[in-house]
C-alpha cells in the first residue's frame, strides 16, 4: 500500500460579534482558514487488474496484456522482420527509419514512415498520399 498525504485549506468568511457593553456591540466579518490533513492509503494494483475493452486489432482485455500486445507490433532491429502483417511497425536501427507494413500492389511490405539523420533531432515524414 502507498500512502498519499494531502493537505486541503478551507477558507470561509464568518461573522464575529463582540459585545463590549449593553450599548456597544461590534460586528466584523473575518476570514477563517481551516487546514485538513488527509492520509489516504492507496493499494498498489498491477496493470493486469485494470480491465479494458478490446479495440480494432487489439484483443487484450487488461492493460498489461494490451501493452505487451502493442509492444509485439513494434520491432526494433537492423534487418527486416521475416514475419509481419499489415500495420506492424519496424524501427530499422541500421538506417534510423521507422517503417510501417503496408499493402502495395497486393503485397504487404515495409515502407518508410519517418527518417532521422545526424543527431536524430530532425525527422522527415516525407510525403503521404
Amino acid at each position: 500500500m502507498k500512502l498519499s498525504n494531502t493537505t486541503c485549506t478551507i477558507s470561509e468568511n464568518i461573522i464575529q460579534i463582540t459585545e463590549n457593553s449593553e450599548y456597544d456591540i461590534v460586528v466584523n466579518e473575518v476570514q477563517e482558514d481551516t487546514e485538513l490533513h488527509l492520509d489516504i492509503k492507496i493499494s498498489e494494483i498491477g496493470a493486469v487488474s485494470y480491465v479494458v475493452d478490446p479495440h480494432n486489432h487489439m484483443t487484450s482485455i487488461n492493460i498489461q496484456a494490451a501493452i505487451e500486445e502493442l509492444d509485439s507490433t513494434l520491432l526494433k532491429q537492423d534487418n527486416a522482420p521475416t514475419s509481419y502483417e499489415q500495420g506492424d511497425l519496424w524501427y530499422d536501427t541500421d538506417d534510423n527509419e521507422l517503417k510501417v507494413a503496408r499493402e502495395i500492389s497486393g503485397e504487404v511490405e515495409f515502407r518508410p514512415l519517418l527518417s532521422a539523420t545526424g543527431t536524430m533531432d530532425n525527422l522527415d515524414g516525407g510525403g503521404f498520399v
